[in-house]
């Protein structure tokens, strides 16, 4: 079985010391071929086995203070993030939002978006520590499918980003994703002081998420559907559709049970 493991790691380093972008190859997390796929392990295996019954026979540890400083950090990180990614779309009167190549080039433009890409994928890392910070306080049953999958399939898929297509046009990504970001861990910031406003914030959270989903499903899904060639990979076209799709479907999934359901109960 070693042998095995062995032989399809040797693979999957090769293909990616072959097929990866140069440029990123002295990057933290993304010079090597295996730390990412170790850190998505370890993170399935310690929110999912060793978190829970390590807190089994122990009290949930009291967090507040320490996530309310990490949402602060969202807050800042995310808005940063977008705020940049807004300037540099501005400084771009040629990007089509249609369909835009990936521009593996040394120009300042094209290690601007690389440089993006690099710190979206650094922004999925850390938002991990939502998971853990659930089952240290004893919330296992907020760890869900949906929340398991999610933050493990974004750190695999931006980290293969980095590697394969940093930027063109999946830059728009980040643009949506840290907006929406932004706004829920200051929804956090405030819930955790208990404010009815938040509570009834929930809901529209939800919807903003879905719409950037839905949107995300037309920017990938109208040219992989109608086989547009723009100098990006089509391969990517049809991984961003099916991945807004299946993760619209789950939040929809998540928004009836949770808003319509519950309304029609006490209606």
């Amino acid at each position: 079985m070693a042998d095995v493991l062995h032989k399809i790691y040797d693979g999957f380093d090769q293909f990616i010391q072959e097929h990866r972008d140069v440029r990123s190859r002295d990057f933290p997390l993304i010079d090597s071929s295996w730390q990412v796929p170790a850190i998505v392990g370890m993170y399935l295996w310690v929110v999912l086995q060793f978190g829970p019954r390590f807190m089994e026979n122990r009290k949930p540890y009291d967090l507040k203070k320490f996530i309310r400083a990490y949402n602060i950090v969202q807050i800042v990180a995310n808005s940063a993030f977008f705020l940049i990614e807004i300037y540099l779309l501005a400084q771009r009167p040629n990007f089509s939002y249609s369909c835009q190549p990936v521009d593996f080039s040394t120009t300042q433009a094209a290690y601007e978006e690389l440089y993006m890409s690099y710190a979206y994928f650094l922004l999925k890392v850390l938002d991990m520590a939502d998971t853990l910070f659930f089952v240290l306080r004893k919330k296992q049953s907020h760890v869900s499918f949906l929340h398991v999958y999610h933050h493990a399939i974004m750190v695999a898929m931006t980290y293969i980003g980095v590697l394969f297509v940093p930027g063109g046009h999946i830059f728009l990504l980040g643009l949506w994703n840290t907006l929406v970001h932004a706004v829920m861990y200051f929804y956090y910031y405030l819930s955790s002081f208990g404010s009815e406003w938040a509570a009834r914030f929930k809901k529209y959270l939800t919807r903003m998420q879905l719409v950037q989903f839905i949107h995300l499903g037309i920017h990938f899904g109208r040219p992989a559907l109608l086989g547009t060639d723009c100098g990006f990979p089509k391969l990517w076209h049809w991984i961003g559709f099916g991945q807004a799709i299946f993760i619209c479907a789950m939040f929809v999934d998540f928004y009836i049970k949770s808003y319509v359901r519950k309304q029609k109960k006490h209606s």
